[in-house]
């Protein structure tokens, strides 16, 4: 599927309307201090994995900007409805510094695509 004009959401109980259509998303998260400890936990047990690690260089070199898709059950983390997130990170002042984060895999995980037949 094209990444372009895609939109994942955190399912954090909310209701989103898009162009009209509405959807209700389960609640998996109770709060965006809850969702930033889970993702403090992943981006910490990915960098710990050697797979992972690798992807942070090229030639031993840090990469400037780039995206990891992570498997939960590889990095040990269980949350009921989401099984794939990316984080994309980028290396400022000698550090990767998380930009963003979304689900991308799991039953709770809602997707709109523009033009494609909208939620997915």
């Amino acid at each position: 599927m094209d990444e372009a004009g895609k939109t994942t959401f955190w399912p954090m109980g909310q209701r989103i309307v898009v162009n009209g259509q509405a959807k209700q998303l389960p609640k998996v998260f109770n709060s965006e201090e809850e969702l930033a400890r889970f993702l403090r936990e992943v981006v910490n047990k990915a960098l710990k994995d050697p797979d992972y690690q690798e992807k942070f260089f090229k030639n031993g070199v840090p990469k400037p900007n780039f995206g990891i898709s992570v498997d939960l059950k590889k990095v040990g983390v269980n949350v009921d409805g989401i099984d794939v997130v990316k984080l994309e990170f980028k290396f400022e002042d000698g550090e990767f510094v998380l930009k963003t984060a979304y689900p991308t895999k799991g039953w709770t995980v809602e997707t709109f695509i523009p033009g494609k037949g909208g939620w997915q």
